[in-house]
């Protein structure tokens, strides 16, 4: 009781002293002395481009990519497909390259206005590829499923490390003031572009395939990059408090 009486008699007298000081001045040698401080701490900053040429800067580094990687690769999917198969799939995985791309340039420039949020870009480019593949491919399953899976899964998680990296390092070159969601926008611009090359790519064309080996690493793979992008700001933050 003794402890809080005189915290609060400091806290008092601290008040008291600080309101007599209100209209006093600081002397000109202090004033010196915090202007040559706070001018030699500011640095020239580059400006960064409009929003509009950052969305096309990283719809051109996805769409490089996956031109890049469908050309040198397997392109058994793409003979297996059909027209309609191919036409919808490709415009809904660009569809969800625009949008991912938008969401990863609102947080590189503070202040935007972010018209859409995170979570609905990721319901609307989940349940759009969900629906199509759904929608477009055969319900049935191969008897060697896990067999046939898992070197999809593994080629999907190195296109998406490298590219997401890639990505990363682009959108660093903002200020990513848009808190917590970095890491899922990198992340999910990252998987559409696996997901695109690996429907191309892929030679089992069916729905049960597509969804679990394809969209259901998407899922842990964005969740990873959430994930990470909260460690880091932890680590950041724990790191500032030390220092």
């Amino acid at each position: 009781m003794d402890d809080k009486l005189r915290d609060a008699e400091l806290e008092r007298r601290l008040e008291t002293w600080a309101a007599s000081q209100s209209g006093a001045e600081l002397h000109p040698e202090i004033r010196r002395v915090v202007t040559g401080l706070l001018a030699s701490s500011l640095t020239p900053a580059k400006p960064l481009p409009s929003q509009g040429r950052l969305v096309l800067g990283f719809l051109v580094i996805f769409a490089a990519f996956a031109a890049g990687l469908i050309a040198v690769m397997d392109k058994a999917g793409f003979h297996l497909m059909t027209v309609v198969q191919m036409g919808c799939m490709a415009a809904i995985l660009a569809g969800g390259g625009i949008l991912f791309s938008l969401a990863v340039a609102w947080r590189m420039v503070p202040g935007s206005r972010q018209s859409l949020s995170l979570l609905f870009v990721l319901a609307l480019c989940g349940f759009g590829v969900i629906g199509g593949i759904a929608l477009l491919f055969p319900w049935r399953a191969s008897r060697a499923f896990v067999s046939e899976g898992w070197p999809c899964a593994t080629m999907e998680l190195m296109i998406a490390v490298p590219a997401a990296v890639v990505f990363w390092l682009v959108a660093r070159l903002g200020a990513l003031f848009g808190g917590i969601g970095v890491g899922a926008a990198v992340g999910g611009l990252a998987v559409v572009l696996a997901l695109a090359v690996l429907q191309f790519q892929c030679m089992f064309q069916q729905a049960p395939h597509l969804l679990v080996w394809h969209v259901g690493t998407a899922a842990i793979l964005i969740g990873s990059a959430v994930l990470i992008e909260k460690l880091l700001r932890y680590r950041s933050a724990a790191q500032r408090l030390t220092s």
